[in-house]
């Protein structure tokens, strides 16, 4: 079977809301069997000799596609693959510290700074934070969003430019709040900063939001939304110098808790709560 094209069907979704993976080669097998023991979900194995053309889906599913070249999320025709290299104009020296996040994330006098990203998506904001020179820490609390991210951080680690960089950037898979919790309570792991995006496509309906960026809202969350309250109470208990909050340029306060100050574009602003130390 090894070198055979095989197609392997993984289920991880409710009857509802349905999420497939499908191996398109005999190589990616072992890692397919990976997913369905890390999802919980059953695999199962067509005969060798089928092709990903052998797999129809219905219209309207999701299904997770494993090959040689990564993890991608799929749905009629549409694709998502977290692709780092598509970031690196924007983490080239000059360019990089014109970004509104890096600004405003700038720890003045820390020679090795840490963040906690508590909503860490596909993980785009966490690379421009490693890339300023942040160890960061990646929270992702969806499983699906979560190994597309882990797929990501693998192919660019052996990137001749965003190799180093990703190695500064730690994914945790659940719930950010239980992390903050644990960085909070021990003076070695407190982050320097720790930055929030309510804003992650996959958490919000906003028709702005990019074609692809669709696929996720198909995902089936494990868990209820982070209110926001929740949500900022957790960073602040995590004892940083500074949490980042990026917002709708016009949009309200999280929590209603007024910032210190803020760094604002044109579609954006990031909100800086400065807590007293």
């Amino acid at each position: 079977m090894r070198g055979a094209p095989d197609v392997a069907v993984l289920r991880v979704g409710s009857a509802e809301s349905p999420v497939t993976v499908l191996c398109i080669d005999g190589d990616s097998l072992d890692r397919a069997q990976g997913l369905s023991d890390r999802l919980e979900a059953p695999l199962a194995v067509c005969e060798a000799g089928c092709s990903e053309a052998a797999f129809i889906p219905e219209p309207g599913l999701l299904y997770l596609k494993v090959s040689r070249d990564g993890l991608s999320l799929m749905r009629d025709g549409m694709e998502l693959r977290p692709d780092f290299a598509e970031m690196l104009p924007r983490i080239k020296q000059g360019a990089l510290q014109r970004e509104m996040l890096v600004k405003a994330a700038r720890m003045k006098g820390v020679e090795a700074p840490r963040a906690v990203d508590a909503t860490a998506g596909l993980g785009e904001d966490s690379l421009l934070l490693a890339a300023a020179g942040f160890t960061v820490t990646l929270c992702e609390a969806d499983p699906v969003i979560a190994a597309l991210l882990e797929d990501a951080l693998a192919r660019a680690s052996a990137h001749e430019v965003l190799g180093p960089i990703v190695e500064r950037m730690h994914l945790v898979a659940g719930d950010s709040r239980i992390t903050l919790e644990r960085a909070g309570a021990s003076m070695d792991a407190q982050p320097d900063v720790v930055y929030l995006d309510p804003m992650f496509p996959g958490r919000t309906k906003s028709a702005a939001v990019k074609k692809k960026f669709q696929l996720i809202h198909g995902l089936e969350r494990p868990t209820e939304p982070l209110d926001e309250e929740s949500l900022l109470q957790a960073a602040l208990a995590a004892r940083p110098r500074k949490v980042v909050i990026k917002r709708p340029v016009k949009g309200p306060y999280l929590a209603g808790v007024k910032p210190s100050h803020a760094i604002a574009g044109k579609a954006v602003r990031y909100d800086c709560i400065v807590p007293p130390r």
